[in-house]
């Protein structure tokens, strides 16, 4: 019989942290790579429709990205779902999966050429890894981890803040009119989510605050600490799967 790999209660700061990690490495390739976002790709396809009008010499490797996002999304679920077939754990070799994305694209922008311009195809490839390794994330935080939003899109939880804020004050002012238990476990339940929110949404703005910073004060030597973080996060798992 066919098992299911778990879907993990986890702590909020795990969340937190890959969120910071995503705004950290957003940062550093919107200003490396000359405009390139890896983990808000919503940027890129406005760019590609904004070549009806204005043409951006970068669109290319932006189509990239968004491609190596799809690939690596994809990549990332089939994994998930063989490791459910084999009833196996699989959030510890899906975070080392990103670290490892990560560390290509460090060593690509370490190791290699200055990137020159937009349309530098070393730069481009360097950005593919980038974005692969966001593209694992969103899948491993979507399929892995109950109840929690995606850490590298901030729109859709732009959204769900709203909602939950709403959600709060109307289970409160319940509370205040009709106290008893329902009531109650509503409220904590509704500031529960609220709180996961706004975590992560601190932690992506965070993260591309520091990213920025680190940019300006180390440039690119500053980039091994995404892969620090994703590999911390993954040590961590690994260590809670063989105490399990």
């Amino acid at each position: 019989m066919t098992q299911s790999a778990p879907v993990h209660d986890v702590p909020r700061w795990v969340p937190a942290l890959l969120s910071f990690t995503a705004g950290y490495v957003d940062s550093y390739t919107y200003l490396a790579l000359f405009g390139l976002f890896v983990a808000q790709v919503t940027g890129s396809f406005v760019t590609a429709g904004a070549q009806f009008v204005v043409y951006d010499i970068g669109i290319i490797g932006k189509m990239i990205a968004v491609l190596a996002f799809l690939v690596a999304a994809a990549a990332t679920a089939a994994l998930i779902g063989f490791a459910r077939d084999k009833g196996r754990d699989a959030l510890p070799w899906m975070l080392v999966l990103e670290t490892l994305l990560l560390s290509l694209f460090c060593l690509l922008m370490l190791a290699g050429p200055p990137v020159s311009g937009p349309d530098d195809w070393y730069g481009v490839v360097a950005g593919a890894f980038a974005a692969m390794a966001m593209g694992a994330q969103s899948v491993v935080v979507r399929l892995l981890m109950r109840g929690i939003p995606q850490t590298n899109v901030m729109t859709g939880n732009m959204t769900q803040l709203g909602i939950e804020t709403t959600e709060l004050i109307r289970a409160w002012w319940r509370i205040a009119r009709e106290p008893d238990e329902a009531h109650a476990r509503d409220f904590v339940a509704v500031r529960a989510r609220l709180s996961v929110v706004v975590s992560i949404t601190i932690g992506f703005v965070f993260g591309a605050v520091c990213g920025a910073a680190a940019f300006a004060k180390a440039g690119l030597p500053g980039i091994p600490l995404a892969v620090l973080l994703t590999a911390v996060l993954a040590a961590w798992s690994i260590r809670r799967e063989q105490a399990a």
